[in-house]
Parts: C-alpha cells; structure tokens; sequence
C-alpha cells in the first residue's frame, strides 16, 4: 500500500510473513542504538489510565474513511478505528503484530476445494453506531464496491482475485451482485478465487473487505468518505468539507467484549494537520500543554533535531522506532520518458547519498537498490546502478547515455516536472535530485501537489509529470505484494481515470507475462526466485528510481503511552495507544500549530 512517510496473493505465505516479521523485530531491538519507550506492550499498557483525549498530527488528512477507498497505510491504521473486517494483526509490538487474528469472523476462516474457497463465519452481537447488527450482506455489499469505477482509488486485489461474473461485474449499483461472494446465512460468508490462495484470510484484513451498510453510503460518495458509518470502537464527529482537522469519540454499541485487537483507550482522538515538521518536533521537545498528549504518526523526527533526539536519554524514551518495511522511490513516467538511455541516465545521476543525508544521515534508513525491501523472502541482491559502491551518482555515466539517446534521435527532455507532496520537508530531500540533475544539463521543475488527494492525482496518465516522489509498503510478505500492484499492465487506465499503484503506468507484455507466471507458480521458493528476478528486469529498464529502505522514528509527547512501530502500518498503532493521565486537556492547536 502506498507509504506516504499497500495480484493475488498466493499458496503458503504465512511462514515468509513470520520470517518477515522476525527480521524486522531483530531490527527493531538495534535500531540506533537507543532504548525504545515501549519495547513492549506489557510495559507500555502498565501506565495507560481509560479517557482522556489523544491528538495525532498527519501531514495532510487521510485521502479516505470509506473503506473501499482505502489504498494509503496512514489511511488503513486510522481506518482500523473504525471499519472492522473480517481478520486483522494483533495490537502488539514485535513479532506478535504479524500474527492474524479474527475479528468481525469467528476464527481465521475455513478455505476448501483446493483453497478456491474460503468461508467464514461472522461473530454475533457487533453492531454499527446506529445499533443495528453486522450482518453478511453488508459484508457482500462492501466486496462488491469494490467493482465500480467510482472506487478506483482503493487497492485492486478484489478485482484480481474474485471470480468475476459471466458479464465482467461493474459494482452493486447497477442492482446487480458479484456472483462469487455468496451469503449462507445472515452469519455466513463464502467467497469464490480465480485462483488458489493459501493465505487469502490475509487478504481480507485489508480495509477494502470491510463491510458497507447498504444504504448507509447514499448517493453522496464524497460524503460517506469523510464520515462512513462506523463498526469499530469509534465514530467520526461531521465535519466541514473544508476542516483541517477531524475528531473521533467513542462508539456507544462497540463493545469490548466482542474486540480483542482494539484498545480504545481514549475516550477522544483529536487528528490534526501540520506538515511543519520542525515545529512540531521542537514542540515534542518542549513538551508543554497538549504536546504532551502528542503524537506524530507518519512522518519522523524532524532531520534538524535528529541527533539531539536520539542522543538524549529522556528525549529518546519518546521515540518509537522500527524497520518501515517499506520502499521510497521514485516513479519514472514511461509515457512521458519513452527512452531506456534516459531513463537509465536519471538513475545514474540520482545521488542517494545526499538525499538521505538531507533526510538525517544513514540513521535514517539503508540505501536502495531494488522494489521489493531486503526484509522480503522474495528480495533479490543486485545493484545495477551502483549505488552501494558510489552513492552520490555517476554523472559521466549519464552524460554518455544522454549523448547516446541524442545521438539516435530520441534526446531527453531537457527539463522535468518531479511531482511531490505539498510538504517543506519532503520538498527539501527532493532538492537533492535538483541539484543533482542540474549536473548533467537537466533541469528540474517541483511540482508540489495537494497533500491530500496526492495519491489519487498521481494515479492518472494524465498528470504530465515526468517522476512522483512515492512509496510503498507491502500488503504481505511476498513480491507478490510488490511487483503486481505496482507494474502489472492491466492496471493502466486512460487519461482521467486511476491506474492503482502503477505510478510508472508500465504496460509492457513480457512483465505481464512474467508477473502471470510467477503468480501461477506453486512452489513459495520458486515463486520467490521468480519476483526477484521481475525486480532485477524493471530495475534494468529503469522504471522506478528505489531511494531508501526507510525506518520509523515517530515522536510523542510524555502522557503517551503504548507507542511503538506497527509492522503492518510501518508507524505507531493507533489501537494500542493511550494517556497516563486523562486530566490533561487538548484542543486542537498546540505550541508548533
């Protein structure tokens, strides 16, 4: 899922999860050298008092509530407040939050028929904010979304990996329903692959497969995204369309009784925008009036306060901090960049070594040389570009393969268009690459976008940018949460509409080919081979620019409790958190606001 600081998944994954998750709490235990204040959740929860209000600051609000709309990481952590689905991770630190866990369903499903069936069966008692009951066809109802146009934005992997309808199905609102998600009871769900899928109750965790009421969402889409009824601990308060910042409170028929993930210990989350990264760490620092009840939950420590941060004792023991998981990089427009030898000069020039310098220094992540994270089975060593042998760039690399394009007629434009966030601290890290392509005769136009609907406008052929500032995090441990939702051809749509996760817009029938192929392969350690082999291809056809392997350094204030970095969100989890004292008040401004 995009990582704005998630084809089918196939047989078997569940033991390169755990793997996965190993390597990424061993990680963790090292990670700069200091303590973390909540290593565990024993020790975090032991200070945690019920009530009181929590202010999380973004930096941009969500681009959707509506589950089916979901695609962001931030958005599917704050989703889990209040969308339940049918599985979901732990609320734990380490190694535990890979684990799956039911949560609307009563266990984690019963797959038949060569797992191209699964079943599950729902919990009773859960109720939306309304009082009424969850019941199967609402769940029916929220797959089903999924189909039409209008929930393009969301992830894809309902449409990839459902059975589709004799006549491809286009969504509930026609009045018609998808054929392979069948309900035997109002506690009974049964859905129907096109393929089979070991794991596919991992597949269901994700907020796209959460249920939508039927009627609930009306004719107003816009609307339900910025206030969809709630099945989970909380309920969003309305707001104005125009609101900078958005409060949930408690949702009266939650129980928690029927939850064993959520924790729902304030009694009010404030969500706050400030995309002011310095002031709100110097604020954190400071620590006064409702900074206290702070915490940041996408973006770290500001780079100009890093080192004192981590080197102070105290200052570090609010810190959470871990492996994101993740990928940044940046996508190659291939519509707009036609020429392999450009393509390649630009990889060349990149210099990643000041790019992370501006973003903290090597503390900050590892360098990357490839899509899919090292932390991944699938992940394969290779480093075309040279990255781990000279990290500032090879301009005389690049001068020859700029000389080389000219020279055959297809020249490189001479000046790019670079979209990124409407952010100051992302835009500084992105000067890098200014100042970089200047060396090689290229300029660079930044063009910042709003923070909010970035993930949707870079989505669409039509954006005329030649490289997005992007990143990704992996919706499960395997390529196949990488390679396909990131470059499978299908995905590319015309000017105007989506094109999911492929923010290169590559349609190029051989990695099509070698995406089916590896997808169809039933052997894990085969199929491993398989993406790491598609990586090394588009890392030679120079389609994305891979940056950083990123960590996680998020802030809180001191009446925070039970921190610490999500595997599954690369960032703290907004289920476990909670105040020591409730007493302190917040409102919505503080001392960086």
């Amino acid at each position: 899922m995009p990582d704005l600081s998630m084809s089918p998944v196939h047989a078997s994954m569940r033991a390169s999860r755990m793997r996965r998750r190993l390597v990424a709490a061993a990680a963790a235990v090292t990670l700069l050298g200091v303590a973390s204040a909540c290593d565990s959740a024993a020790d975090a929860n032991d200070t945690i008092t019920q009530g009181g209000t929590l202010r999380v600051v973004l930096p941009a609000l969500p681009d959707h509530l509506d589950p089916q709309k979901i695609a962001a990481a931030m958005d599917s952590n704050i989703s889990r407040l209040i969308s339940r689905t049918l599985t979901t991770y732990k609320a734990e630190p380490g190694t535990a939050s890979s684990e799956l866990v039911p949560d609307l369903a009563t266990d984690l499903g019963r797959p038949s028929e060569n797992n191209t069936v699964w079943e599950f069966k729902l919990r009773e008692g859960v109720k939306w904010e309304d009082g009424s009951p969850v019941v199967c066809s609402q769940l029916k109802y929220g797959v089903e979304r999924n189909f039409a146009k209008v929930f393009d934005s969301g992830l894809p992997y309902a449409e990839l990996m459902l059975a589709d309808n004799a006549t491809p199905y286009e969504g509930p609102y026609s009045g018609k329903e998808l054929d392979s998600v069948v309900c035997e009871d109002t506690q009974t769900i049964k859905f129907r692959l096109k393929q089979p899928a070991g794991d596919f109750n991992y597949t269901v965790a994700l907020s796209i497969f959460a249920p939508t009421k039927q009627g609930a969402d009306g004719s107003d889409k816009d609307a339900y995204d910025i206030r969809p009824l709630s099945s989970g601990p909380y309920r969003v308060e309305p707001r104005p369309k125009d609101a900078t910042s958005f409060t949930l409170v408690r949702n009266e028929h939650w129980s928690s009784s029927l939850d064993s993930v959520r924790k729902a210990h304030p009694d009010k989350i404030v969500f706050v925008v400030d995309a002011n990264d310095p002031a709100v760490t110097n604020a954190l620092i400071q620590d006064q009036g409702a900074d206290r009840n702070t915490i940041v939950l996408q973006t770290n420590v500001a780079p100009n306060f890093l080192q004192q941060v981590i080197n102070d004792p105290k200052l570090s023991q609010r810190v959470a901090q871990g492996p994101s998981g993740s990928v940044r990089y940046f996508a190659i427009n291939t519509e707009m960049v036609k020429s392999l030898d450009c393509r390649k000069a630009l990889s060349f020039a990149f210099n990643k070594r000041k790019y992370r310098q501006a973003m903290g220094g090597s503390v900050i992540g590892d360098l990357a040389t490839s899509m899919i994270p090292p932390n991944l089975a699938a992940h394969a060593k290779f480093d075309i570009y040279r990255t781990l042998s000279d990290s500032d760039g090879d301009e005389d690399e690049a001068l020859k393969l700029l000389d080389k394009a000219k020279n055959e007629g297809k020249p490189c434009p001479d000046k790019l268009k670079v979209a990124l966030p409407d952010n100051d601290t992302i835009a500084r890290y992105v000067k890098t690459m200014v100042d970089a392509y200047i060396r090689i005769g290229i300029k660079v136009e930044l063009n910042r976008l709003p923070a909010k609907p970035y993930w949707g406008l870079i989505a669409d052929v039509g954006h005329g940018n030649h490289l997005v500032y992007a990143g990704w995090i992996p919706d499960w441990a395997n390529g196949s949460a990488v390679i396909p939702p990131l470059f499978d051809g299908a995905l590319v749509k015309p000017t105007g509409e989506q094109s999911g996760s492929n923010y290169s817009f590559l349609n190029d029938p051989e990695i099509n080919k070698a995406i089916a192929d590896a997808m169809a392969e039933d052997d894990l350690n085969r199929q491993y081979k398989l993406w790491g082999e598609i990586d090394n291809r588009l890392s030679d056809m120079a389609v994305t620019i891979p940056v950083l392997y990123p960590k996680s350094i998020r802030m809180y204030g001191s009446n925070v409790a039970g921190a610490y970095i999500h595997s599954q969100f690369g960032a703290p989890d907004l289920a476990s958190l909670g105040l020591k004292d409730p007493s302190i008040p917040v409102d919505v401004t503080s001392s960086g606001s």
